[in-house]
């Protein structure tokens, strides 16, 4: 019966282990996958925060251009009417449209920055949240290693203790003592 009881405990101790081993795997696995997606989405933000950039340099292109088109109207429009365009009141239109026109197109960059920079900040945090999963993926082997460790201690230490004392070791002689050693 000591013998039995023993080899049950072997297995039991046998089985114990590879379900955390197991278990180990299938979390640092999962968490390897999310570390994974986290860094795809970091490339993709970064890919992102860099066409929000190239999106605003061109409509800043746009905005001077617009700019410099309707300085060419009013240029027009004022030579037209016989108007000295190099002083007074239409020097200073001039000026004024190219300088609000400027200011459009600063603010234009000052947004895509902006936008970039958010877009950059959520790729930092993705590859955060890719060094977080990575270290639980690390974890979780650490910790099923050893609690796989302490199943064989565990498993070594009932098996010793029914090879040496037998039944009594679990008190299987005396159902009401249960657990104890006598």
């Amino acid at each position: 019966m000591c013998t039995v009881m023993a080899a049950l405990a072997v297995g039991s101790t046998v089985a114990g282990v590879a379900g955390q081993m197991q278990s180990a795997n299938a979390s640092a696995a999962a968490s390897s996958y999310n570390a994974s997606v986290q860094r795809e989405n970091a490339r993709l933000a970064d890919m992102h925060a860099r066409r929000v950039l190239e999106a605003g340099a061109d409509e800043e292109r746009k905005q001077r251009a617009a700019t410099q088109r309707l300085i060419g109207k009013q240029t027009a429009g004022m030579a037209a009417n016989g108007l000295d365009i190099t002083f007074g009141s239409p020097l200073d239109l001039i000026v004024d449209t190219a300088t609000q026109g400027e200011i459009d197109a600063m603010t234009i960059r000052t947004n895509a920055y902006r936008n970039s920079d958010d877009v950059r900040n959520q790729a930092a945090s993705y590859r955060n949240k890719a060094a977080l999963y990575d270290m639980e993926a690390d974890n979780s082997r650490t910790s099923g290693m050893l609690s796989a460790a302490g199943t064989v201690l565990t498993g070594a230490g009932q098996a010793y203790g029914l090879s040496k004392y037998g039944d009594s070791y679990t008190g299987l002689r005396n159902p009401t003592k249960i657990g104890t050693l006598y």
